[in-house]
C-alpha cells in the first residue's frame, strides 16, 4: 500500500504521521497521540494551561499534517477568553442565615460567582432529598420554582443508593445537576459522608469532590454563568447551628422524617451569602477545529460533528515523591487520539459526502467549557448538523462499546449493526439513571435537538485519579473500538438517512 510520511515538528520531538493505513500501522498511531497527550510534560492538561496549548498545537499540526482544513476561517484555533484563581489563593466567606461557617464546615465549589470580594445573596429553598427520578415517579421539585434560589438538598433517597453511582441522580452530581437545570443560583447538599473520619474508607464521590476542591476554578470570561452553579456541602453540624430553626428540623430529624417519606418543601426563612475574595488570572484557551468538505453538490451543505475532549484535570499539590499529575490518558487522550485516527482515515480513504466539522474541545472538565463557547460561537448553522458523534474515554475496553443516544434509538441500532459486522459488542447506556449527557459535550448538541451519540468504554476506579495512566490503555481494543467509530462516522458522512432526534420527557435544559 502506498505511504506518505510527513514529519511533523513539534517542539524538539519529531512525530510521524501516515496518512493511510498499513499493518500496524494503526495501532502506532494511537499509541503515539495517547502517549504524548498523556505525558506529564504535559501536566494534565487544564484549562488553560501550558500543557493545555502544548496539547492543542500537537492536534492542529497533526490534522494540517494528513490534510484537514482550518475550521475557523484560516486557523486551526477557536480561542475563548477565561478566567481561573486557585482556591488556595481565594478567601471564602459563607454565613447562613447570620451565621458564618467555619471552614472546616463546608466544601465550596464557586462555579461562576465572581470574586470581586462583593457578597453574592441568596434567597433559599428546601427540597428534601433533591431528586426527580419520574421512572420512580418521584418529584422533589414539584410545585416549587427555584430559579435564582439556593436549594438545599440532603443525603440520601427514598431507597438505597449505589454509592458507586457518582452520576446517578440520588447522588451528589445528579442532584446538583437538577439544580441547575431548574435555574438555581446555587446548590447545597447536606452529607455525613462528608465528616468521617480520615482513616476510614471514603464513599467514592467524596473522595473525589474532596480532591476537586483544591484544583482551580475556571469559567468564561464572557459568560461566567455558562457552567453550573456553585454548589455548598455542608457538614450536619453547619446545617443543625444555621438551618435547623428555619427548616423545622436538625440533619438527624430530617434524615428520619425523609426515610419516612415525609415531604420536605418549602421556603427557608433568611439567606444564604457568600463572598469570594481572589484575583483571577485571564487565560486563553482553544478548541482545536477542522473540517473535511464534503464532496457532493448538495449533502456538502450539511454536517457530521466529530468531537472529542483534550483537556483534563491538571495537577494537585502532593507531598514530594507522590505522583500529583493527572494524565488522563483514559479522560480523554484515548478519545482524542480515536477522532485523529477517524479523520486522518476519511481524508486518505473515503472523501465524505457531507462536510465533517472535528472539534477537539478545551475546558470540558470544568463546566463543558470549550462546548459551551462553540454553542455560543457556532462554526457552521447548527440547523445543518445532521449528528454529533462524540467520543470519550475510549480506552478501557473489555471488548464491548457503550453507546449513549438519547432521543435518538436509531443512532444506536445503526451503531450496534456497525459492532456485529466487526465482531464488537455495542452496548445501550449501561447507566440511564445518571443521565450522562448533561455531563459531556454533547449535551450542547441535544439540547437544540440535535441527535447525539457519545461512545465510551465504561467507568473504571481510576476515573479523575492520577492512575489514569498510558500503561492501563488497552491498545489492541482501541484499535477495535475505533474500527466501529470509523464505519459509524463514515456512514454518515457518505450520506447515510439522517437520524431523527425525539427529546426524552426526562431532559430538562434551562435553556
Amino acid at each position: 500500500m502506498r505511504r506518505l510520511v510527513l514529519i511533523l515538528l513539534i517542539g524538539s520531538g519529531v512525530v510521524l504521521v501516515s496518512s493511510a493505513r498499513s499493518e500496524g500501522q494503526t495501532r502506532l498511531r494511537l499509541e503515539t497521540d495517547v502517549r504524548f497527550l498523556a505525558d506529564d510534560l504535559l501536566e494534565g492538561r487544564a484549562t488553560p494551561s501550558r500543557g493545555l496549548d502544548l496539547a492543542a498545537l500537537y492536534l492542529a499540526n497533526q490534522l494540517r499534517a494528513v490534510g484537514l482544513q482550518p475550521g475557523n476561517g484560516d486557523s486551526y484555533y477557536q480561542t475563548f477568553a477565561c478566567k481561573s484563581y486557585s482556591p488556595e489563593e481565594a478567601k471564602y466567606t459563607v454565613t447562613l442565615n447570620g451565621i458564618r461557617l467555619d471552614f472546616s464546615e463546608y466544601l465550596l465549589f464557586p462555579g461562576g460567582l465572581e470574586p470581586s470580594g462583593v457578597p453574592h445573596r441568596f434567597d433559599m429553598v428546601f427540597a428534601g432529598y433533591g431528586i426527580y427520578a419520574p421512572d420512580r415517579n418521584v418529584n422533589d421539585y414539584e410545585g416549587i420554582d427555584v430559579q435564582g434560589k439556593a436549594v438545599v438538598t440532603m443525603l440520601g433517597a427514598p431507597w438505597d443508593p449505589d454509592p458507586a453511582a457518582i452520576h446517578a441522580y440520588d447522588r451528589i452530581a445528579g442532584k446538583w445537576l437538577q439544580a441547575k437545570v431548574r435555574k438555581a443560583s446555587c446548590f447545597v447538599y447536606v452529607s455525613k459522608d462528608f465528616e468521617l473520619p480520615k482513616d476510614s474508607t471514603p464513599v467514592v464521590e467524596v473522595g473525589i469532590f474532596k480532591d476537586a476542591v483544591h484544583m482551580p476554578t475556571s469559567y468564561l470570561s464572557e459568560y461566567p454563568k455558562a457552567g453550573w452553579p456553585p454548589c455548598l456541602i455542608l457538614l450536619p453540624s453547619a446545617f443543625n447551628r444555621a438551618l435547623a430553626k428555619a427548616t423545622s428540623g436538625s440533619y438527624e430529624e430530617w434524615a428520619q422524617r425523609l426515610k419516612g417519606g415525609k415531604s420536605a418543601t418549602t421556603a427557608i426563612e433568611g439567606q444564604l451569602e457568600m463572598t469570594i475574595n481572589a484575583t483571577p488570572r485571564e487565560g486563553r484557551a482553544s478548541n482545536v477545529v477542522a473540517i473535511i468538505p464534503g464532496t457532493d453538490s448538495e449533502l456538502k451543505k450539511e454536517w457530521v460533528v466529530l468531537s472529542a475532549h483534550y483537556d483534563h484535570l491538571g495537577t494537585l499539590t502532593v507531598p514530594e515523591g507522590r505522583d500529583g499529575i493527572y494524565n488522563g490518558a483514559d479522560d480523554n487522550a484515548s478519545g482524542t487520539a480515536a477522532v485523529l485516527e477517524i479523520g486522518r482515515r476519511l481524508v486518505s480513504e473515503h472523501p465524505p459526502k457531507r462536510s465533517i466539522l472535528v472539534i477537539c474541545y478545551a475546558g470540558e472538565e470544568i463546566d463543558l467549557l470549550g462546548s459551551a463557547y462553540h454553542a455560543l460561537r457556532p462554526l457552521v448553522p447548527l440547523d445543518q448538523v445532521v449528528l454529533n458523534i462524540n467520543v470519550d474515554m475510549v480506552g478501557r475496553s473489555d471488548g464491548t462499546l457503550q453507546s449513549l443516544t438519547p432521543g435518538c434509538e436509531e443512532l444506536l441500532l445503526k451503531a450496534q449493526e456497525i459492532g456485529r459486522r466487526c465482531g464488537f459488542a455495542v452496548l445501550p447506556d449501561n447507566y440511564p439513571t445518571w443521565r450522562l449527557i448533561y455531563f459531556v459535550d454533547s449535551y450542547h448538541f441535544a439540547r437544540f435537538g440535535i441527535p447525539v451519540i457519545e461512545c465510551a468504554t465504561g467507568m473504571h476506579a481510576d476515573y479523575h485519579q492520577v492512575s489514569d495512566e498510558v500503561s492501563r490503555i488497552r491498545f489492541d481494543k482501541l484499535e477495535n473500538v475505533l474500527g466501529v467509530l470509523y464505519q459509524l462516522t463514515d456512514f454518515y458522512a457518505q450520506g447515510g438517512k439522517r437520524p431523527v432526534y425525539q427529546r426524552p420527557d426526562w431532559f430538562i435544559t434551562p435553556d
